[in-house]
């Protein structure tokens, strides 16, 4: 009878996954990928199903057992550490940055912990594309939390007056979670996420030490040997976290499904979305539609890395795509073919 009821429901979900077809969807791009790969993930409860296309490095083809750089879904990481110590009691969403961090002439100090998180701080991004390429041709320079304090030089908008995308707000989150527990962010992410929830290929840095990275690929150049150590270093907390498309299903899974990270109604504040424009925004986490059905998550684009990490509540279902190249033009595609 168990399996019966299992068939069953896997029969009634309208995103569920026949065998093999994951692998005919990223099939079609065989011949598109001449030095780079695409891994995806589709998991609703009752069954994983896992593809490749491609390669993870030269001679090398790409298997869900490699790991990369996910960017910006790194942001999701560090909300779910922000909330976490919004319920201990060592902040509270609504504390005034100022509290946390050094007057800055440009920082307005009534900024709160929730701006921050929701991108409607009005804080300039610094960590664009002229850093992010300064980072990467000069690794060895300090970028010191002081030296990225400077970089913020202007205001965009004044606090709360509407959404704009800034990785400017995850660099102070950091800086605040590791003054509230006088620790390194690294080691808050491995005591309050990559350890409890057994996430062995997991990592809270981007190094090209790591084994089995895909390599970052970027026109006809392989990335893979050029010191990271800039790079890691200005996206600490906003873009650095290395990981394997198995492990961040398993992330995605246990807080937004399994619910064994927050409790409800931090997670119920975490997925109020607000519409703003044309975005509809949470805290760390937005809600999205791919192939016309509603999501939950985050992406992110880093050098040279894309990352998909989405959940549909309603049918339990979750759904990871990583490349390797950072200029693919397919990945975008297949999510929104992804259900069809």
């Amino acid at each position: 009878m168990r399996w019966v009821i299992v068939f069953l429901i896997f029969l009634t979900s309208n995103l569920a996954f026949s065998q093999g077809q994951l692998q005919q969807k990223l099939n079609q791009y065989k011949d598109s990928l001449p030095n780079y790969g695409i891994v995806a993930l589709v998991d609703n409860g009752q069954k994983l199903d896992s593809a490749s296309v491609g390669w993870a490095s030269r001679n090398n083809e790409i298997t869900v057992a490699n790991r990369f750089c996910i960017g910006s879904v790194t942001k999701m990481f560090t909300a779910t550490v922000i909330l976490m110590l919004h319920e201990d009691g060592l902040l509270s969403l609504t504390d005034s940055i100022g509290q946390y961090l050094p007057k800055h002439a440009f920082i307005d100090s009534s900024i709160t912990i929730k701006q921050l998180l929701s991108h409607t701080s009005g804080l300039k991004d610094i960590v664009d594309a002229k850093l992010a390429n300064r980072a990467f041709l000069d690794p060895y320079f300090d970028y010191s939390n002081a030296y990225l304090l400077r970089l913020i030089d202007s205001v965009e908008f004044e606090k709360g007056a509407k959404y704009q995308y800034s990785n400017t707000n995850y660099f102070l989150l950091k800086m605040i979670a590791e003054k509230v527990t006088d620790k390194p962010f690294e080691s808050i992410l491995l005591e309050r996420i990559i350890n409890p929830l057994g996430l062995k290929n997991t990592f809270p840095y981007y190094a090209k030490s790591t084994p089995n990275m895909a390599h970052p690929i970027l026109g006809s150049q392989d990335l893979h040997s050029y010191p990271k150590r800039g790079d890691n270093q200005i996206s600490v907390g906003l873009g650095n976290i290395v990981c394997t498309a198995t492990d961040l299903n398993t992330f995605i899974r246990a807080l937004f499904i399994e619910k064994r990270l927050l409790k409800d109604n931090t997670l119920a504040e975490m997925c109020a979305f607000a519409e703003l424009g044309k975005t509809k925004v949470g805290l760390g986490v937005f809600a999205e539609e791919f192939g016309g059905k509603p999501f939950i998550g985050h992406t992110g684009r880093t050098i040279s890395y894309i990352s998909y990490a989405f959940v549909n509540i309603e049918t339990s279902t979750s759904w990871v795509l990583l490349c390797n190249n950072v200029n693919d033009h397919y990945i975008d595609d297949l999510a929104e073919k992804l259900f069809e």
